[in-house]
């Protein structure tokens, strides 16, 4: 990720900051060899672990300062305790070391797309090994990571132990790592409260040195009894005790525990201050951040910056966050005493302050930190005036989850105060698929627009993307006709210039016409959604429409029109440098699918990976299903058997977690081919009983491919009545993709009965469907939907004399040696006869009868007319003494 990159996401800059460590610091050495040890050791793991106050983080400053050490740091808070957040700016901070650091996971977490939990874990592992430097990774207050995913996904990194990769965990309590295991595997190095707390020779020079204080040895004694070498405690004893005249005193009103006395002492450092400091201080206590202007708005004053550097050069708990000084924090422990001083003593504040920064990040265009504090001063009529302006922006940043952590805390009056805020709620429920949430959403936008003058284009656009909504819902739960109705009276409505609600009223309507199904209609609907999510900068619509068309096109035949809407698409979407929606990948593989088909085999392969590295980023399931599949037609062709086997078992495992039904038939139609291949005729029909689609149902779109799966077995099977049930499943298949226009359906059903005709001896009807299938696809372009059938087509091919497309085929058949194997005479047979069938004419021509054959090759006597009948067909005679006296002249007996 570049630098523009980074800032381009709010604040990002602040958290990746790197802390340096206080020029006049208590140096201990000690602890710098142990963290020396551990590194050199290459243990992966190094954890400060300690309460708050005992100078964790100052600690690790001090060490990661050295020049030699390359270090990269993540300041960690509560709002971080999420997937997405949290490994967005995790692997931000991984980029400052080497930019290749995921890089394709890092482009999907900044627009919203969190990657399954196994892809991340192996993408940062994989990367990792390359990276040839060693660097620290500081993760500083990761108490405040709870999420389990988070902590696996960290735990799984340590477990591969990077060669390069030191993480060093800052925090106040353990987390939840095998931490006894790498104890005992010296793969850890801690240091913990009672390393932290200074000796008595460190606090004498913290006082003396950093505090500027001269006590005496019993007040030092004192004071050591009372802090035991507590950190924090010290350094607010250090600023009460400045300039107080009689410090033994003061020393010697210290007891009680760490708490009380570190409330007792800030209440008194908060005394020692200037009136307008205290102030400043409370006030300033909300904050999570802090920078000059911010401060001005929320304190009413116009020095804020002043402030600031006041309160750094008096070690009064200031941490810069970048270089310049412009951002700061409060130490996380004295931003918890200020804010419960604010809290018992002047209570009536904190709305207001809340409001105050509220205001003040909404006019500096961060609305996400608007809405939080004004949330906290349950300022809900701005916290909504906002979501309806920017919901749709933050939706399409991938503040989905963020949204309804605020929709929950907003009460329920105000979740739907308006149509806009409910609207916006109800896209953000269909985004995350939780359909069941929407209605209620929609139908109180609807209502709510009753409040606005009838007839007004306000009122129209609103009530529109109502309908737009509506359509999309629908279609996707199959009700195509009132999907087709909200989405056209959507369009109806809509004033021309509303192009990101016109896109989405589109994209309902193409999705449903797809479904009905009507192909023209459906391509034009898309479009349409296309070329106005253009203009509106929406690529995920875009995308989506891109995905319909292009899987739509290519069951209809239209490879060219496919290709070139997808490679539009795929030029938009990377000049946008943004994250691919989650269907992209669909759209790669559908392309790479293409180009197979044209035989361009490399190029296909590029785009069937990457469309399946991005299927498996974004975790949608449907698209990795679909290029895992076509994958694997590829790999088959290779005869690489066992990476075609593994890519459909692993798809048919994706497919039973969920995916929509679009996926299932061209998974299976590609299984049951794969196994047939493989010999394991068994397995396959296993399957096809399981499919829930028999032979005898009804063929329609829906069902095309599953019913190919079948006339496949068919084919497959010596048997007489089974080919006559694949001709006849043929004919319903043909009629089923012609009245759908559906040639891509055809072309296979044309094939594939062409080779069944010939099976069965009728080599005249085989060519007609043959030369049918040519016809229809010559100008698309396919090679490899012919090729795929090997010797058994070549054979039917070099029969049709008059076709140049025939011989261009022809001529990219593999050689295949085996396919190829010649037996005396073969060049001169139509095709050549079969292992078998050479065995059954060699025993006809010993004079056997029908039975007693049978009976020697242990099959059934119509099964033995079936071969009998292949082997006259093959050898082009008609009677047993002829195909007997063509044999002797072709050697084969």
């Amino acid at each position: 990720m570049t630098n523009s990159q980074v800032g381009r996401v709010p604040l990002l800059s602040a958290k990746l900051f790197q802390p340096s460590p206080a020029p006049n610091r208590v140096k201990r050495p000690h602890l710098m060899q142990r963290l020396e040890d551990g590194l050199a050791a290459r243990r992966p793991l190094t954890l400060i672990s300690a309460p708050a106050g005992y100078g964790k983080s100052t600690l690790i400053s001090e060490w990661t300062s050295r020049s030699e050490l390359l270090v990269t740091w993540l300041a960690l808070e509560e709002v971080d305790d999420d997937p997405l957040r949290f490994f967005t700016y995790f692997i931000a901070a991984l980029q400052r070391v080497d930019a290749s650091l995921g890089g394709d996971i890092l482009t999907l977490l900044l627009a919203g797309q969190l990657p399954p939990q196994e892809v991340i874990i192996t993408t940062l592992a994989n990367d990792l090994i390359r990276v040839k430097r060693n660097f620290v990774c500081v993760l500083d207050d990761f108490q405040t990571i709870q999420d389990q995913s988070i902590h696996s996904v960290l735990n799984a990194l340590l477990t591969h132990q990077p060669g390069c990769f030191h993480l060093v965990i800052i925090t106040r309590e353990d987390p939840p790592f095998p931490l006894a295991r790498m104890r005992a595997r010296n793969q850890l190095t801690e240091v913990r409260a009672a390393d932290l707390r200074f000796n008595r020779e460190e606090m004498n020079r913290f006082l003396k040195d950093v505090m500027g204080l001269v006590l005496s040895e019993t007040d030092i004694t004192l004071l050591e009894e009372r802090t035991e070498g507590w950190i924090a405690g010290l350094q607010l004893a250090g600023l009460s005790l400045q300039g107080r005249t009689d410090p033994s005193t003061f020393v010697e009103s210290l007891s009680g525990s760490h708490r009380f006395i570190l409330g007792y002492l800030a209440e008194e450092v908060l005394k020692g201050q200037p009136l307008q400091v205290q102030e400043f201080l409370l006030q300033t206590a909300i904050l999570s951040r802090l920078t000059g202007s911010l401060c001005d708005a929320v304190t009413g004053q116009t020095d804020g910056a002043v402030q600031l550097e006041k309160l750094l050069a008096a070690n009064l708990f200031l941490i810069p966050l970048d270089d310049e000084q412009h951002w700061y924090r409060y130490h996380h422990l004295f931003a918890d005493l200020l804010r419960s001083q604010l809290q018992r003593t002047n209570p009536e504040w904190v709305t207001e302050l809340h409001l105050r920064a509220g205001y003040w990040y909404r006019d500096h265009h961060q609305p996400a930190e608007s809405i939080e504090h004004l949330l906290a001063a349950g300022d809900y009529s701005q916290v909504v005036n906002i979501l309806e302006e920017e919901i749709w922006s933050l939706l399409n940043q991938g503040f989905v989850r963020k949204i309804e952590g605020w929709m929950q805390i907003l009460p329920l009056e105000w979740r739907t105060h308006g149509p806009r805020i409910s609207l916006g709620f109800a896209w953000m429920h269909l985004l995350r698929g939780n359909f069941g949430q929407i209605n209620p959403y929609l139908k109180q936008a609807e209502a709510a627009l009753v409040n606005l003058p009838s007839g007004s284009q306000e009122n129209n656009n609103l009530l529109a993307e109502c309908l737009a909504l509506h359509a999309n819902l629908m279609q996707a739960q199959g009700k195509i006709p009132e999907a087709l109705e909200a989405a056209q009276r959507a369009l109806q409505l809509l004033k021309a210039d509303n192009f990101r609600v016109a896109g989405l009223a589109y994209l309902g309507l193409g999705a449903a016409y797809r479904q009905a199904p009507d192909y023209e209609k459906a391509v034009d609907a898309l479009q349409n959604a296309i070329r106005t999510s253009r203009i509106s900068g929406d690529l995920v619509t875009g995308m989506l429409a891109v995905a319909h068309i292009t899987l739509m096109s290519l069951q209809h035949g239209r490879l060219r029109f496919a290709a070139d809407t997808a490679l539009q698409a795929i030029d938009w979407l990377e000049r946008s440098e943004t994250a691919p929606p989650p269907l992209a990948g669909a759209v790669y593989g559908a392309l790479g699918l293409i180009y197979y088909e044209w035989n361009q085999v490399e190029k296909a392969r590029e785009y069937l990976l990457r469309g399946i590295k991005l299927s498996t980023f974004s975790g949608h399931n449907a698209s990795l299903i679909y290029t895992k599949t076509s994958l694997a037609r590829l790999q088959q062709a290779e005869n690489n058997m066992e990476e075609a086997l593994k890519n459909i078992h692993e798809a048919g495992k994706l497919l039973q977690l969920g995916a929509p039904g679009w996926v299932r038939p061209g998974l299976l139609y590609r299984q049951v081919g794969l196994l047939l291949a493989m010999g394991n005729s068994p397995e396959a029909e296993m399957i096809l009983r399981q499919s829930g689609i028999t032979l005898k149902d009804a063929v329609n779109h829906q069902t095309e491919e599953a019913h190919l799966a079948y006339l496949r077995f068919l084919l497959h099977q010596a048997d007489a009545r089974m080919l006559q049930e694949g001709l006849e499943l043929a004919e319903r298949i043909i009629v089923s993709a012609q009245s759908g226009q559906r040639s891509g359906i055809l072309f296979q059903a044309l094939i594939l009965g062409t080779l069944l005709h010939s099976t069965s001896g009728d080599v005249s009807a085989g060519l007609d469907w043959l030369e049918k299938a040519l016809e229809l696809s010559e100008a698309e372009g396919y090679i490899r939907v012919f090729v795929e059938e090997g010797a058994a087509l070549a054979a039917i091919l070099r029969k049709i004399h008059h076709s140049s497309y025939a011989a261009k085929l022809l001529a990219l058949f593999p050689i295949s040696a085996e396919a190829h194997k010649p037996v005396p005479g073969e060049d001169s047979l139509i095709e050549p006869l079969t292992e078998r069938e050479l065995e059954v004419l060699r025993l006809l021509s010993t004079g056997l009868k029908y039975t007693e054959m049978a009976t020697q090759l242990v099959v059934s006597v119509n099964t033995v007319r079936f071969h009998i009948k292949r082997i006259y067909a093959k050898l082009g005679v008609e009677k047993q003494a002829k195909a007997i006296e063509m044999a002797r002249q072709l050697g084969l007996i």
